[in-house]
């Protein structure tokens, strides 16, 4: 294997991440995983992360329990239920096993969602609070660990019922003692987990913001829906659609080395034995 063609093929992956998925999906398992532990963790992951899920299934099936939970540990949660969705039972408990127990409990709920609803792509490690806490209680929880960052915070009662919202930069500006009651805002719009993603892509929360809350049947808040998270589950929705790169000159520069790099990976049968 050509040096230089491995330097094209590991640009290729890291400008052209889609495209590169989708060469790598036309791969054996075998040959597309020993490709991608040529690269670092960050161009393995947003590979893996376009790729369609169950491509990335049959990759993460044949690799050690370690370096599946290497790249676990870096990947959302939606991602990995979307992924865990086309493993066997042996398989899914396998991979269970390799994230924490808190991970492992938010994994179920939303594979327990079908994908073609917005309770299957919510994010879950974000920030919440409870309308009795005040904002200093409130800027302690932020700082014991970190959360995906969103603009609106949303508030739960005693029920884990969304009973108000407000902003991070409006929270970070008020005296401690202050009351989360006494300042959010009590008109809060949340979708149900069992929308279906095009009906959610319809609503017109988002012509005032880019996120929404999500609940599920009993009323209990399960996480935060992005905007850009509806349009990305819904084009990984159509695993037959072949969608043309965004860049084809680009990917036409670059698919001569990497289809030679791949041929470098496969094995090559002798004839006779």
């Amino acid at each position: 294997m050509s040096a230089l063609n491995l330097k094209i093929a590991q640009h290729f992956l890291q400008e052209e991440p889609a495209g590169a998925a989708r060469l790598l999906s036309l791969q054996t398992p075998d040959v597309a995983a020993k490709l991608l532990k040529t690269l670092s963790n960050e161009v393995a992951l947003n590979v893996l992360k376009v790729m369609q899920p169950r491509s990335a299934a049959e990759i993460l099936i044949t690799q050690t329990d370690v370096d599946i939970a290497r790249w676990l540990g870096k990947m959302k949660l939606a991602d990995i239920a979307a992924i865990f969705r086309h493993l066997q039972d042996e398989e899914l408990a396998r991979f269970l096993n390799l994230i924490s127990v808190r991970r492992q409990t938010l994994c179920k709920m939303l594979i327990s969602y079908p994908d073609y609803t917005v309770g299957a792509w919510v994010e879950t490690d974000v920030l919440i609070l409870e309308e009795t806490m005040t904002v200093e209680e409130s800027l302690l929880r932020l700082k014991k660990r970190d959360y995906i960052g969103f603009t609106l915070v949303y508030v739960v009662n005693q029920h884990r019922h969304v009973v108000g919202q407000l902003s991070l930069t409006h929270l970070l500006r008020k005296a401690p003692q202050q009351k989360i009651a006494d300042l959010m805002d009590t008109h809060v719009v949340s979708l149900s987990g069992y929308t279906e993603l095009h009906s959610a892509l319809k609503s017109p929360v988002w012509a005032q913001q880019d996120q929404v809350a999500v609940a599920n049947r009993s009323g209990d808040f399960i996480g935060v829906l992005p905007h850009h998270r509806v349009r990305s589950a819904l084009g990984r929705m159509d695993e037959t659609k072949d969608k043309p790169s965004e860049s084809l000159d680009l990917l036409d520069a670059y698919t001569s080395s990497f289809a030679s790099m791949l041929d470098t990976l496969v094995p090559v049968k002798v004839k006779g034995k």
